[in-house]
């Protein structure tokens, strides 16, 4: 991932991410690339993307508890 596109997802190198594709999401381990030009994505070992197709990267959001459920 590119190094601006990482810093406007607050991602920062080796961090988990949410790689949304046309037919699966799945987690991946995000890498920040200098060489990467802006708005591209480099996906390696993640099932269910082709070269041609648009992935989201986000950000997981794990401080929200709307999102952990009833611990009560």
């Amino acid at each position: 991932m590119a190094v601006e596109d990482a810093r406007a997802r607050l991602l920062t190198d080796g961090e988990l991410a949410w790689v949304y594709g046309p037919r699966r999401q799945e987690l991946a381990t995000v890498v920040v690339d200098q060489a990467v030009k802006r708005g591209d994505v480099i996906l390696r070992d993640v099932a269910g993307a082709s070269p041609s197709e648009i992935v989201r990267v986000i950000k997981p959001d794990l401080d929200s508890h709307t999102r952990r459920g009833n611990l009560a």
